[in-house]
């Protein structure tokens, strides 16, 4: 998970330092040495010390800002905390256009609008901010709390529910209350949990929402200030834009760079599709920004609705959306559908298209073109590279082309090809070990009858991938099974870099054989490791496992975030031999791979193993 959110944020950061953590401790020194804007935390399973973790954080980077990765939180508690809280959420598991959204917004100017209300960072940090930190790491863990010499009191939580609350006076709800009319709190994470109350405390999700709409919980008050100081705005002259998506983030997101592209631009945001509808027919904008799955009311529908409005049948529709096959399709039959956009997008491509479509003339009836093949870069092009490739000036949208009926056509946006894999940047490059298995095709000797060159094909596509701790995904096993892939060799001849497709299933190791037949005798391990020795012949073709150290350069990801395939750099063509799968790694024979052949599709054939003196 480690290695995969580095490339996710390498991808959507790619002018930011990435450093990767893999303890409470890490991130405290990471975060002493480059003072972060942004903290990614993969609370599930959570983190003992996240509290005072954070805490320190709140006191030296009171900027900064927090997404939490975890369980799901109410719906109806985001919707009123909106961006104000010190921590914003995502559900897990998530697709990676949210991620990418929420990781743009989070980096973004972090400006308060009408839209999106006034937003938080860890200056702001609050009882309701850790409540629901555990709540989403699903956390057995007591919380201390202090707002001064006479006020303090502690919180319970058990599997992620609120169990018990107490104060001086107050126990209860009654005391969670009082806890949360507090101005500012100071907190702690209880050492032990030896004493923590089972069960839940009914009601406790309802009492945050009722605090939340009430206004008590603490604000930031230079925050608060700079939002009340200014004096009335004047009224924005520019087009009249809705954007419509029920991901919170993503509607940020696409108000800031749209406001930052032209301050005069008339911005509405709509989380769900009927609300959509109604600012729609409200408002009577220039555009309509519309995310095709929407949980109430599908993209497609709502076009078909704006259509039969003769008041909204004109208004054109930029789609955007995750599934790019269903919008396709979905676009190709709506006639006010005039630009589409395949999610995740980047910042400098989506306002270019706007912008585009925004200038393109109106008129009443529209269509939507498929754009011409997408000419990709060749494997192993750096995603930073292709982004900042084409002209600054130029549209890099994906997916569509924009095209108003004739007379006047607008020409297409230049596609931005879609990157081959995400490389991870060096400092978060991981070493993997690779155990692939062999069967043995022929065997020369040395006159002490040790093994010499072997030549050997892969006896199974499938290989075992053994990744530290911090960069296996949750749940993984510790040896993760692949494919083999695509094999890139270097002018030489030998590996360079090798892809790997995850498996359906575990890794299960190759049964060995560890006979070689020559004839009617059989060649066998000896008492040492290279040494043979001849007996009567056996009818198993000889087996032997071949263990690599490479270094994991790159993760391609797929729409869902899961991971579709791996990139491994070969650092050396050195590697060890062993026969017997339970021996110790170091047991095994240093060999080298002299020579490689490939297939069409550049898979691995057949090796050449030389023994190293």
């Amino acid at each position: 998970m480690a290695a995969a959110l580095g490339s996710a944020l390498k991808k959507f950061a790619p002018k930011h330092k990435i450093d990767i953590a893999v303890s409470i401790a890490d991130a405290e020194a990471l975060a002493a040495q480059n003072a972060p804007e942004l903290f990614v935390i993969d609370a599930d399973p959570p983190w003992p010390g996240i509290t005072d973790f954070l805490e320190k954080m709140r006191e030296k980077n009171p900027e900064a800002r927090v997404l939490v990765l975890g369980a799901a939180i109410s719906a109806e508690i985001a919707t009123e905390r909106r961006l104000s809280g010190a921590l914003q959420f995502i559900e897990k598991p998530f697709e990676l256009p949210a991620f990418g959204a929420a990781v743009q917004a989070l980096l973004g100017p972090w400006r308060e609008n009408e839209s999106t209300g006034r937003r938080g960072s860890l200056r702001g940090l609050s009882a309701i901010d850790l409540l629901l930190l555990h709540h989403a790491a699903e956390a057995n863990v007591i919380v201390d709390l202090s707002a001064g010499p006479n006020f303090g009191g502690e919180i319970h939580i058990a599997a992620g529910e609120m169990s018990h609350a107490a104060t001086a006076t107050r126990t209860g709800l009654d005391a969670l209350r009082e806890i949360l009319s507090w101005p500012e709190v100071r907190t702690s994470e209880r050492k032990t949990a030896a004493a923590l109350h089972r069960g839940v405390l009914r009601g406790w999700t309802s009492l945050v929402l009722e605090v939340l709409r009430s206004g008590q919980p603490a604000k930031a008050p230079a925050v608060a200030a700079r939002v009340t100081a200014p004096p009335k705005p004047r009224a924005k002259r520019g087009n009249k834009v809705v954007v419509v998506d029920d991901t919170e983030i993503l509607l940020v997101f696409v108000a800031d760079i749209l406001t930052i592209a032209d301050p005069e631009l008339q911005i509405a945001t709509a989380g769900t599709g009927i609300e959509g509808l109604g600012k729609i027919r409200e408002i009577a904008p220039d555009l309509v920004l519309l995310d095709y799955s929407l949980p109430d009311v599908r993209g497609d529908e709502i076009c078909r609705r704006l259509l039969q409005d003769e008041r909204t049948a004109a208004i054109p529709v930029l789609m955007m959306s995750a599934h790019g096959a269903e919008m396709i399709a979905a676009a190709k039959r709506l006639s006010n559908v005039v630009a589409a956009i395949e999610k995740p997008f980047l910042s400098d491509a989506f306002v270019q298209l706007v912008q585009r479509t925004l200038s393109a003339p109106r008129a009443p009836r529209a269509q939507v073109q498929s754009a011409p093949p997408v000419q990709t870069e060749p494997p192993g092009q750096d995603v930073g590279r292709v982004a900042q490739k084409a002209k600054a000036t130029e549209t890099q949208a994906a997916a569509f082309v924009v095209k108003p009926p004739p007379p006047p056509i607008l020409q297409p946006p230049k596609i931005l090809p879609k990157p081959q894999e995400i490389r991870l940047p060096p400092i978060v490059a991981t070493e993997a070990v690779l155990s692939l298995y062999l069967e043995v095709v022929s065997m020369q000797f040395t006159p002490q009858f040790e093994m010499g060159s072997i030549r050997a094909r892969p006896a199974s596509v499938s290989v075992g991938l053994r990744l530290p701790a911090g960069a296996a995904p949750a749940g993984a096993s510790r040896e993760t099974g692949f494919q083999l892939g695509a094999t890139e060799l270097d002018a030489n001849g030998r590996i360079s870099n090798m892809r790997l497709v995850p498996n359906s299933k575990p890794f299960q190791p190759t049964q060995i054989g560890t006979a070689f037949q020559i004839g009617s005798v059989a060649v066998v391990p000896g008492a040492t490791r290279q040494r043979v020795q001849l007996t009567t012949a056996g009818s198993t073709p000889m087996m032997l496992q071949i263990i690599a150290h490479l270094e994991l350069a790159g993760v391609k990801l797929s729409l869902a975030f899961q991971v579709a395939e791996l990139l491994l750099k070969w650092r050396t063509n050195t590697v060890r031999v062993t026969l017997d799968p339970k021996a110790l790694e170091e047991s095994g024979a240093i060999f080298e791979m002299s020579a490689v052949q490939l297939d069409n599709s550049g898979r691995i054939t057949e090796l050449l193993l030389n023994p190293v003196k």
